[in-house]
């Protein structure tokens, strides 16, 4: 099940409105996360000096619906593609959606917690097909939990999950002088 799908559900009773909202756009930016999730620290994020990283930044953005931390994981070029399932229909999803996606889940008043959770590995690899110097992270059953007083979502997804990430060099504030950023995700029914 895509992400906007699970928004719909979650936000408005699984409407078409959140997937207007979505790409239509919001005028409200939320500047910080709530909270640290671990009764109210500090959010810590990774330097994204390896896709890894960028995916862990990803979950603690996403997690902690920090809008302004999810916008930096994309690349200004990225795109995803997502499907709707009742006819496998592609979805186009920009930058701007991602944004616009986690500041709709930090709005919703009854959201008390998200969790991302990975599966347990994680491969990266170079697809020759991708321009170079990009990386490739590709997994299955990735869980998503989010509370939405009065209700629950569980959801183990299935679905295939592929990461593209472009490394940013050269990058001072790297130990490995290079940086990376998500810019294609493609989820795969």
């Amino acid at each position: 099940m895509s992400h906007i799908r699970l928004a719909q559900r979650v936000l408005i009773g699984a409407t078409p409105f959140l997937l207007a909202f979505l790409v239509a756009g919001c005028f409200w930016n939320p500047v910080k996360a709530k909270g640290g999730g671990d009764g109210g620290g500090p959010v810590v994020y990774e330097i994204p000096q390896s896709p890894y990283n960028v995916l862990n930044n990803l979950k603690t953005a996403y997690e902690h619906r920090d809008s302004v931390r999810i916008g930096q994981v994309y690349d200004i070029n990225y795109q995803g593609t997502s499907f709707d399932p009742a006819n496998l229909n592609p979805i186009t999803i920009t930058r701007q959606d991602e944004i616009r996606h986690v500041q709709a889940l930090y709005k919703a008043p009854g959201i008390t917690s998200i969790s991302l959770t990975y599966p347990g590995a994680l491969v990266r690899y170079t697809d020759f097909s991708d321009p170079p110097g990009w990386a490739t992270i590709t997994f299955r059953d990735m869980l998503l939990d989010i509370n939405d007083t009065p209700d629950s979502y569980h959801l183990l997804s299935t679905e295939g999950w592929e990461f593209k990430f472009i490394p940013q060099s050269p990058d001072s504030t790297s130990p490995t002088d290079t940086t990376w950023k998500i810019v294609r995700w493609t989820e795969v029914p």
